[in-house]
């Protein structure tokens, strides 16, 4: 009868997932996830709307199906066994819960007669995620009353659309088991019905739309288009540039470049000081997550310019408390409002700015630099692919000297801006299908190295080219590079591992590439399998390089 009730209970909670659009589940397997992971298992031999992937390490897991959450936009379901196996989400979740990611922890966990009195593997795991979750439930899997599995069916359903309703993030459901845990497997499963659960698509108020236009059509306006977490049409923002004749700061991780309208390398310009005045906006609207350039806010706040914040996710998320107007909506929604009002025929404003962009562009283009050279390579990746782009320098240089001529989907890790699980983060990316290539350093590859064995967990293809710096590349533009005496063995770390060896080891094939050319031309073929190519670079030189690319800009810009 408890193996009845067990299984009952788990399909309807796992039924209950899939009524409301979870679909991909990511399972560590342990002791106590048995009953769920044999459940999972056959779940998905019986449908064909359900794929389980198995990552055996359960910090790996997390990032894993954060990528996927991130570019499926779909929630994701992980599933780990009690006690520290279920700490190690802690890192994924934070970045979920700042870059507004729907992951779904189902942690399986031992009973409430064995809490606390020294059983083994047996943690406090109520709540264990504190602010960086939405919601936490406990959820009873082995008591028979009919209330239980039809508030299962109520409760687990209303907990997905808390993760998936904006600002979206990550839910907690404990599940406390008690042995046996082998669930009856080959009985039938439930038909769980669906909730219809109606969120709000919010829009702006007739006012509120006819203001905004008002400012974009009569004053010095531009786009600040940030970090996409929300599967924007980014042909709109191009239509909305084009009704008001406006320049859009482009953010790398936008999806707005390429565009006509678009400008990028906003964070060289500022650190180049070669904006004129006249290129200050009057007012700015703004979208999306905060921008990789941290020097485009604070230029937007010592010139004093008028910001709207625009986006569902969008209130309380301006670290620079410049925003004067917060306009928590849907950002197509507005855009689409805003097009039905009178545009803008002056186009001198946003032609100064093609000018600075057309400046910027021939500029960057002459360089053959080792490290900054490398977004020019990425424009080499084919049509509709996928790059996965590492904190530190890989993605400030992508901001600044990506200019793509066709469309490349460019994501990162932008929440809190770590290093942490960047690799199986990537990995995750990649089980769209999609061509995918992955662009980082030495550090933050070996920091992960764990998720490269999700090229085989899951047979995914993936190009990976690492920038081996010996170290942490960033550190050597920080103040602390100055402390000569001791920046090598606390900041620059420079690690003992060859990227050949690490390649052998997973079984990927490898290659020093030294020139642009043999860099562009593997670039344009996806991977068959996982592929490695390793760019060398010297940490002291890259400074003097991004130095004598500043210089170059400087003398383009004031001769």
């Amino acid at each position: 009868m408890a193996n009845e009730v067990l299984t009952t209970n788990i399909k309807h909670l796992l039924g209950s997932l899939v009524a409301q659009g979870v679909h991909e589940f990511v399972v560590s397997p342990g002791s106590r996830t048995t009953p769920f992971a044999l459940l999972l298992a056959e779940m998905q031999h019986v449908r064909d709307d359900v794929r389980v992937t198995v990552d055996v390490d359960e910090r790996s897991a997390a990032f894993f199906a954060l990528g996927m959450a991130k570019t499926m936009h779909q929630p994701v379901a992980l599933l780990a066994t009690s006690g520290t196996a279920t700490a190690n989400y802690l890192p994924a979740m934070m970045e979920a819960h700042v870059s507004h990611v729907p992951l779904i922890a189902l942690t399986t966990d031992r009973p409430a007669e064995l809490q606390a009195i020294g059983a083994p593997q047996t943690v406090n795991q109520t709540n264990l995620y504190g602010d960086n979750i939405k919601d936490f439930g406990a959820v009873e899997m082995q008591d028979a009353h009919a209330d239980v599995t039809r508030y299962i069916d109520y409760r687990v359903q209303q907990m997905v659309v808390t993760a998936v309703t904006a600002p979206a993030g990550p839910v907690q459901i404990n599940l406390p088991l008690r042995k046996p845990l082998m669930p009856d497997l080959g009985a039938t499963w439930p038909a769980v019905v669906a909730q219809h659960i109606i969120t709000g698509q919010t829009r702006a108020d007739w006012q509120t739309v006819q203001g905004i236009a008002a400012l974009l059509r009569d004053k010095r306006a531009m786009v600040l288009s940030g970090p996409d977490e929300m599967t924007w049409d980014a042909t709109q923002f191009e239509r909305l540039a084009d009704h008001f004749k406006l320049p859009i700061l482009a953010d790398v991780l936008s999806g707005v470049r390429p565009s006509d309208h678009a400008i990028n390398g906003i964070d060289a310009l500022l650190e180049a000081d070669v904006l004129a005045d006249d290129l200050v906006p009057e007012v700015v609207i703004r979208f999306g997550g905060t921008p990789v350039s941290a020097r485009v806010v604070a230029w937007l706040r010592a010139k004093d310019v008028q910001v709207i914040q625009v986006g569902q996710n969008a209130a309380g998320h301006d670290h620079s408390r410049q925003a004067e107007i917060t306009v928590a909506v849907d950002e197509m929604g507005l855009i689409a409002d805003l097009l039905a009002e009178p545009g803008s025929d002056s186009v001198a404003f946003l032609a100064r700015w093609q000018t600075v962009k057309t400046t910027l562009t021939k500029t960057i283009a002459s360089t053959d630099m080792t490290e900054v050279a490398l977004p020019l390579a990425m424009t080499s990746l084919p049509t509709d692919s996928q790059l996965f782009v590492a904190n530190s320098m890989p993605i400030r240089d992508m901001d600044n000297y990506f200019m793509p001529t066709r469309t490349i989907r460019v994501m990162a890790n932008r929440g809190a801006n770590g290093i942490d699980g960047t690799v199986s983060t990537a990995f995750g990316m990649a089980m769209t299908g999609k061509p995918t290539t992955f662009l980082t350093g030495d550090l933050t590859l070996f920091h992960d190295m764990n998720g490269l064995m999700m090229a085989h967990q899951a047979q995914l293809d993936m190009t990976i080219v690492v920038v081996n710096n010996q170290g942490g590349g960033i550190f050597s533009f920080l103040p602390q590079a100055a402390a000569k005496a001791f920046f090598e063995p606390m900041f620059g770390t420079p690690l003992p591992f060859e990227i050949a060896d690490v390649a052998k080891l997973y079984h990927a094939d490898y290659e020093l590439v030294a020139d642009q050319a043999r860099l562009r031309e593997l670039l344009a073929q996806p991977a068959q399998g996982l592929r490695l190519l390793e760019v060398k670079s010297n940490r002291e030189a890259n400074v003097a390089e991004h130095d004598a690319l500043l210089a170059k800009l400087r003398e383009a810009f004031h001769g």
